[in-house]
């Protein structure tokens, strides 16, 4: 029945009651004709018999035969008789007309009252005594008439055979009206069925294909509200819906385009400045060295590092800093052409792409650049500072194979300006020197030996829920380089190296290992654990990656569905189609998958649609400058409706401050995590205090 549509489901309500009724009411009175029709040819035989029994009387006394023949004839005349017996006191036939069907031993029985004697399938016969009679005048002369009356005396027999051909006949004709009845009643109620199924089901099929039409995407979808009733009030209420529902989907799409917009320019300039942004930059230098490598016009670069800037920072405060990185980019703007790029890459750090420019003409403007800085005066309330920049040139030429060339060059530029007294200009050739290859040994050497040696020690990030406490422990992996007579090396700083030098996977798979090793323990000790693994760009793109996580789940026995795996969007808009088909196998193995630096990237919110998150780490460039930016408020809150909507989990870092960490609990954030959480810490240290011994 469950698969039965409504009109269906109302026929069959509607004609099996309906059939039901009238096959037990036909065939009840069918019944009843076909055995009343027998009744009447049983009462027809019983009068026949009643009536001829007297009547051969006097015949029999008489021994009339001839009019006992006579007799007989006259009554096979009758409708429905075959045959007619007369026989007498001894069971001697006397007088007979038709075929007679009874045996004789059926014609010696003897009676006392009218009676059937017999039936078969095609004759029915009857049977009645023949009595002598006594008159009033023979009782007056009965010497014993005061005695009891004796019984008449029995004479005779008569039979007498009706032929049931009729009878079946009729019955059957009988049968066949009922049947025709029948039909025709059932042909009668389903037309009427069909036409009440119809007119109910039509407006509720007019539903069912507008939700269909809905659901695939059509909002502009209506059914026409023609009917009455409860059907009418649900046809105006869907289209109510479908209106309200429609302007909400125009709505958010323009909020997620709106949102779209401005994560996109914020996430291609600077927030402080409005210049573009260390990614972007890095981004058009590499389509400009493609372009150079295919056949184009050479280009420089300038590399800017401001003198003295920390001066105004510790005596001014950060306000009268951020003043001056606005001053200072309006002052390097206004010496370029529209041709030219101007970016913000970081702290007091500028760098200018000048386009089909190069060799003295490029020192020229780098030159004009230093003077400017050197003339510039910046004043704060009573605090006059003279502020100079350190500029590093190089040129990007055909022999430049990859942009870390050249900002390795230019990094070393402006250093040995710096060194060389500062607000000067220095320049140096992109290419892979001697120094740089000591230093590309020196780093692979490093990272191996650490790995060799277990010196990357592996810590923990714990993650604290802001809207919906709950009693797991959720923390993200990280780790960090540790050597005798060095500064520790964070993960971060360690990633460009190791991914350059194809270690990075080795580093993602000790961080698997130890998040692995820490579910089993957790389970086994009834512990609810979380583990957020970040992944670099090779691992993500690398097959062995899922076979690697996938032994070491199957060797523990455990599903991975407390394991979430996190990449930066850099990885999804370079290794698209990779990361897409890791994050399938990854579901497929229960694992969630994590997207880093949301909202920082160039891609926009085509990437929740393409790999579906759990988890997304909001760039700290949306919670930077909550505090006293109403846009950064604005959009934070517009991206975390837009991340609610479709489930998906925000976690915001370097929380350091409970002020921040207050302001994202208001604005809706999931997660946090930084120093206003809790401070990192070696990972197994926290696993033990944290996890192990909680209760």
């Amino acid at each position: 029945m469950s698969h039965l549509t409504l009109r269906h489901r109302l026929l069959l309500l509607t004609l099996l009651p309906s059939a039901l009724i009238a096959i037990v009411l036909v065939g009840y009175f069918t019944y009843s004709g076909i055995r009343t029709l027998e009744g009447e040819l049983r009462a027809k035989g019983m009068a026949t018999v009643r009536y001829l029994a007297p009547v051969s009387e006097y015949g029999i006394i008489a021994g009339q035969l001839e009019s006992l023949h006579g007799l007989a004839q006259a009554t096979v005349q009758e409708s429905g008789v075959k045959a007619a017996v007369v026989v007498n006191q001894k069971g001697r036939t006397i007088a007979v007309s038709g075929r007679v069907s009874l045996a004789a031993d059926e014609l010696r029985r003897t009676m006392s009252e009218p009676m059937q004697v017999g039936e078969t399938e095609y004759w029915i016969a009857f049977g009645a005594p023949v009595k002598r009679s006594i008159s009033e005048s023979d009782v007056l002369f009965e010497q014993n008439a005061s005695s009891k009356t004796l019984p008449p005396e029995i004479i005779g027999y008569v039979f007498v055979e009706f032929d049931k051909t009729e009878l079946a006949n009729r019955q059957r004709q009988l049968l066949q009206r009922g049947l025709m009845i029948v039909l025709s009643g059932l042909l009668i109620l389903a037309a009427l069925a069909i036409a009440m199924a119809d007119n109910l089901a039509r407006p509720v099929m007019r539903l069912v294909q507008a939700i269909h039409g809905m659901s695939s995407g059509r909002l502009d979808t209506r059914v026409p509200a023609t009917s009455s009733g409860e059907i009418g009030i649900l046809e105006n209420g869907f289209n109510e819906m479908a209106t309200h529902i429609e302007e909400v989907h125009f709505s958010m799409q323009s909020r997620i385009e709106e949102a779209t917009a401005q994560l996109a320019f914020q996430a291609r300039h600077d927030a402080l400045t409005g210049l573009l942004n260390r990614r972007e930059f890095e981004h058009r230098l590499e389509k400009a060295l493609a372009g150079v490598q295919a056949g184009g016009e050479e280009f420089s670069v300038l590399f800017l590092d401001l003198d003295r800037f920390k001066q105004v920072n510790d005596n001014c405060g950060y306000l009268a800093g951020d003043e001056l990185l606005r001053q200072m980019a309006l002052l390097f703007q206004g010496r370029l052409r529209e041709e030219d790029t101007l970016a913000r890459l970081g702290g007091d750090e500028f760098s200018i792409m000048l386009a089909n420019c190069s060799g003295s003409r490029a020192n020229q403007v780098a030159e004009d650049i230093c003077g400017l800085a050197a003339a510039y005066r910046f004043i704060w309330q009573d605090k006059v500072f003279a502020i100079g920049t350190s500029i590093g040139l190089t040129t990007v030429n055909r022999k430049v194979r990859n942009i870390n060339e050249v900002l390795a060059a230019g990094d070393a530029a402006c250093h040995r300006a710096k060194e060389s007294g500062r607000n000067r200009v220095c320049e140096q050739e992109a290419q892979l020197s001697a120094d740089r290859r000591q230093e590309t040994s020196n780093w692979a050497s490093r990272i191996a030996n650490a790995l060799a040696d277990d010196r990357l020690l592996v810590e923990a990030m714990p993650l604290r829920a802001l809207q919906h406490p709950s009693g797991s422990h959720l923390v993200e992996l990280t780790a960090r380089l540790n050597e005798p007579g060095q500064p520790p090396v964070t993960l971060s700083a360690l990633s460009d190296a190791a991914e350059r030098y194809d270690l990075a996977p080795a580093i993602d798979q000790r961080l698997i290992e130890t998040a692995i090793a820490a579910l089993a323990r957790a389970k086994s000790q009834q512990k609810l654990l979380h583990c957020l693994v970040p992944l670099s760009r090779a691992s993500v793109g690398n097959r062995d990656t899922v076979d690697f996580i996938t032994r070491n789940l199957s060797s523990r026995n455990l599903p991975g569905n407390r394991l979430c795996f996190v990449f930066s969007e850099d990885t999804l808009t370079l290794l698209t189609s990779q990361a897409m088909e890791f994050s399938r196998q990854m579901r497929a193995l229960g694992c969630q998958i994590g997207l880093d630096d949301f909202g920082g990237g160039l891609s926009s919110f085509t990437h929740l649609r393409s790999i579906t998150p759990s988890y997304v780490k909001l760039s700290r460039s949306l919670t930077r400058e909550l505090g006293g930016n109403r846009a950064s408020t604005a959009l934070l809150r517009a991206v975390q409706e837009i991340t609610a909507d479709q489930n998906i989990h925000t976690i915001a870092d370097g929380v350091d401050d409970l002020d921040t960490l207050e302001q994202l609990r208001s604005l809706g954030v999931d997660f946090a995590e930084g120093k206003a959480v809790a401070p990192s810490e070696p990972f197994e240290v926290w696993l033990e205090g944290a996890v192990m011994r909680s209760a």
